[in-house]
């Protein structure tokens, strides 16, 4: 089998959007059919994706996967990146203490803090947390 050659345009370094409209312009703009979609994925690792489900994401039928984010940008030769719900899957991965652990939860909440708050502080103090507030 042939593979399947997408069409490269200049598509943004990353989209707001949410995903199904993200995924729909990125379609339109490399004149991709969901079936083609679908068949370049496949190419990718041998499973890919079937052109109903991309329909279904490209709709907002169905929520999309990391792996299904990955897939289809591998397939359209960008950065998964470009789709918010993969940079907002990944911030809350590394926020996730069960994920990456404690220590580097904390570390990378600072982190992400430090970069918009002035003051923020490089290492939480042991021992202090939050109070709750009283309800009126």
């Amino acid at each position: 089998m042939e593979p399947v050659l997408l069409q490269k345009t200049s598509v943004e370094r990353t989209s707001d959007k949410p995903f199904g409209d993200a995924l729909r312009a990125l379609m339109t703009e490399r004149a991709l059919s969901y079936r083609a979609l679908a068949d370049a994925t496949r190419e990718l690792d041998g499973r890919g994706m079937t052109h109903a489900h991309i329909n279904m994401l490209a709709n907002g039928h169905d929520k999309p996967s990391t792996r299904a984010m990955e897939l289809i940008a591998r397939a359209c030769e960008i950065e998964p990146e470009y789709f918010a719900e993969y940079r907002l899957a990944a911030a809350m991965r590394a926020l996730d203490p069960a994920e990456v652990g404690l220590e580097q939860a904390l570390e990378n909440l600072n982190a992400r803090l430090g970069g918009r708050a002035a003051g923020a502080k490089a290492h939480p103090q042991p021992g202090l947390r939050a109070r709750s507030r009283p309800t009126q």
